[in-house]
């Protein structure tokens, strides 16, 4: 733990004392409290090589903001373009608390190269002059607090249609509770990502995964007594939960127990009192499911020598407003170059 004149707080493990009560209180009077900014954060099988860590922002003995993030060689990063892991309480100054948490993202950097901020846009004109910053396309969420059957009426007539056939097909959703339910959805996850030519993960973490009860669900869709697609969601209670991943068989997907799977998950997110439901994305799938799109915008300090990254971005920007107006040979070739700092800039990371 690192302390700072009381305006910030640095954590690598969960605290065990009044902190994490403090903590817990500041996610309770939050907008959007998610499980990967509560103390459970660090208990993330997947995160354990990754030097996790939480600033807790300060105003005298209180908790007014939390952000989390992983610390990887030079890099340090908070959240994604998809997933800020960010939350302020709602009533503390959001200038002072976002300057906390800011200090003490820096505070941890240290000497690395590289910082990136992903946060919800509403909170950008909180730090304009301290990072370069570029727009995101978010993701959809849905309000939880209108109830399943208005949220119902909102989703695509394509939507609405597929759920009632996926029912009509005899498709069933239940929540997993034994460990040969995991075994089995497991071996759809491999179908799947070795479809998607995606790494397949180990079993023995894919089941640590789903000891984490008291912030993970699996729905699983049965046809005919078989797990034909799972979803899996991540929450925090009485918070924000989010659609943290999906696999199906590719066989079964006529059956569409992917959107069954979604409204039987939303059906759940109100029955337990969440918030809100981000569905990780904005694609087409996604949006018809009626939810808000929330965008995000990713705030990057670059601590290399002579603004190695800050360069790339820019080449990057001019590449792309000019390939309008460039023959595909020459986008070809500029594509290729700023490939190739790409690789400079990462071996000159490694090596630092």
């Amino acid at each position: 733990m690192k302390q700072s004149d009381r305006s910030f707080i640095i954590l690598y493990q969960r605290p065990r004392d009044k902190l994490e009560q403090k903590w817990r209180a500041c996610l309770a009077a939050s907008d959007f409290a998610t499980h990967y900014t509560a103390p459970e954060y660090f208990l993330e099988p997947s995160l354990q090589s990754k030097r996790p860590f939480a600033v807790l922002s300060l105003t005298g003995e209180e908790v007014t903001g939390v952000l989390t993030g992983v610390h990887e060689r030079k890099r340090v990063q908070s959240g994604l373009s998809v997933r800020p892991q960010i939350a302020f309480r709602r009533d503390v100054d959001r200038a002072r608390t976002m300057d906390n948490l800011v200090d003490g993202l820096l505070a941890e950097a240290n000497r690395a190269k590289l910082v990136e901020l992903f946060v919800w846009s509403d909170m950008t004109t909180l730090i304009e002059s301290r990072s370069r910053q570029k727009a995101c396309e978010g993701v959809v969420v849905l309000d939880l607090s209108r109830g399943p059957d208005t949220l119902f009426g909102k989703f695509s007539q394509n939507k609405r249609r597929n759920i009632k056939r996926a029912i009509e097909c005899g498709v069933s959703v239940a929540g997993a509770t034994r460990e040969d339910e995991i075994s089995e959805y497991y071996e759809v996850c491999v179908d799947w990502s070795r479809r998607k030519g995606l790494p397949i993960p180990k079993e023995e973490r894919f089941e640590n995964i789903f000891s984490l009860t008291g912030n993970r669900l699996l729905l699983l869709a049965r046809h005919q007594g078989e797990i034909i697609a799972g979803v899996v969601i991540r929450f925090a209670p009485h918070g924000v939960m989010e659609y943290a991943a999906n696999s199906s068989l590719e066989n079964a997907l006529h059956l569409r127990p992917n959107d069954l799977l979604h409204w039987r998950a939303i059906q759940w997110g109100c029955r337990q009192g969440m918030t809100k439901y981000s569905l990780g994305g904005t694609h087409l799938f996604l949006r018809k499911f009626g939810g808000q799109i929330v965008p995000t915008t990713r705030c990057r300090f670059d601590l290399s020598i002579f603004r190695g990254y800050t360069m790339h971005d820019w080449l990057a920007e001019k590449i792309e407003q000019a390939r309008m107006f460039t023959p595909e040979v020459m986008f070809t070739v500029g594509r290729s170059l700023r490939c190739r700092m790409d690789v400079r800039i990462s071996v000159g990371r490694d090596s630092a």
